[in-house]
């Protein structure tokens, strides 16, 4: 896969959806959701609120192939995912590194909050409260195994903390980008 994309990953609540749209806003980047690309793939209106995945593999070929179908080649995109899914079980996995190899990210960054705001975002969004040893062991999983997918693509990579200013990940873009960032932030 020869697209030009910079994966946003965080756990479900972190807030991926609000900071790409004010990435998208400041830079004019287009933006896509994983979880939005594959359910247009299957035809689907259902929104999991649960979050659990019953096919973390299968799911993630259906969003290689709504990325070949849906990104333009020619044209760098934000795509927000997650690195790690609840299964059935609510056990945290990994998604394979494979999967983001056939991605092909120019960079990675991935987002983090206090548990206390993530589970609060949830219960207000989706009306389902986690597990707070849940929620930070699957925050703490999808930090570490980022840092190991920018290690192995050899990318570049920012860990975020979303109640930071938005400057230094503006910035970290437009390095990547090779675009000078909004007279703003100088």
């Amino acid at each position: 896969m020869d697209k030009k994309i910079i994966f946003v990953g965080g756990v479900h609540g972190v807030g991926k959806t609000t900071l790409c749209k004010k990435i998208t806003d400041e830079l004019h980047i287009k933006h896509y959701s994983a979880s939005q690309l594959i359910k247009k793939l299957k035809n689907e209106d259902v929104d999991n609120k649960d979050k659990r995945v019953k096919n973390i593999d299968s799911n993630q070929d259906l969003l290689i192939a709504a990325i070949d179908q849906y990104l333009d080649k020619s044209v760098l995109s934000i795509l927000d995912g997650h690195f790690c899914l609840l299964n059935t079980k609510h056990e945290i996995n990994r998604i394979p590194k494979e999967t983001f190899a056939a991605i092909s990210p120019v960079a990675i960054i991935t987002l983090h909050d206090s548990i206390a705001n993530i589970e609060n975002k949830i219960a207000r969004r989706d009306g389902i409260h986690y597990n707070v040893n849940l929620l930070s062991s699957f925050q703490d999983e999808e930090i570490s195994y980022s840092a190991d997918v920018a290690n192995y693509l050899e990318i570049p990579h920012l860990l975020f903390d979303v109640s930071d200013k938005i400057e230094g990940l503006i910035n970290f873009i437009t390095e990547i980008i090779g675009r000078k960032p909004p007279c703003e932030y100088y």
